[in-house]
């Protein structure tokens, strides 16, 4: 029962970050496309035209993220506004926005929202870091345990790479993580009481 409220704890506080992570990033990516894509008279704005004839995402291979867009917007109907389709899309739609086909569509251009984004790194390892951000979101949404290792060892290691993951990130974009998760931040704390377990 210890480890069960010290892993509810964890998932609590990753939850938390997950949630200001998943926000920062969309609007990073709801900024860059605004620049990119510019109004035009059939959409007013870039995420609707990305659905419209000739959108972005109507290019082979972005099929996924143009139905997860379109039945976002379809079930808004008349309540229909950007921030509302912004805030209707999972974190999967924004993590799909960095898979090839989507990225290439898009410009090739998403890398810009992190300007401190290291030398050797490309889309793919973006990819792959918001891969894996989401995969924990799943486990903390779905009850899953987040607190064991290989087998079932009481471990934090998977916790702690992919709080890690939010970090790097956080940092890449130019974004103080230590401000933003100020007062929220307990991943690292409740990792620190699992392994004392």
């Amino acid at each position: 029962m210890r480890l069960y409220r010290a892993n509810i704890r964890l998932s609590q506080a990753f939850l938390a970050t997950i949630s200001i992570f998943e926000v920062v990033l969309r609007n990073k990516i709801d900024t860059h496309y605004k620049h990119q894509f510019l109004p035009s008279p059939q959409a007013q704005e870039w995420l609707l035209a990305s659905i419209r004839p000739g959108g972005f995402l109507t290019s082979p291979g972005c099929k996924k993220t143009f139905s997860k867009i379109e039945a976002a917007y379809t079930s808004l109907g008349n309540n229909y506004t950007h921030g509302k389709l912004l805030a209707e899309l999972s974190f999967g739609t924004w993590k799909f926005m960095f898979a090839g086909n989507q990225f290439r569509a898009g410009g090739n251009s998403l890398l810009k929202i992190f300007p401190c984004l290291p030398p050797h790194h490309n889309q793919g390892n973006i990819y792959a870091r918001l891969n894996r951000i989401n995969s924990i979101r799943n486990r903390v949404a779905h009850h899953e345990p987040i607190c064991f290792g290989m087998g079932n060892t009481i471990a934090t290691v998977y916790a702690r790479t992919h709080f890690q993951d939010i970090i790097d990130l956080f940092t890449w974009m130019g974004v103080g993580y230590k401000e933003i998760l100020s007062g929220i931040d307990g991943v690292l704390k409740a990792a620190d009481y699992i392994d004392a377990i």
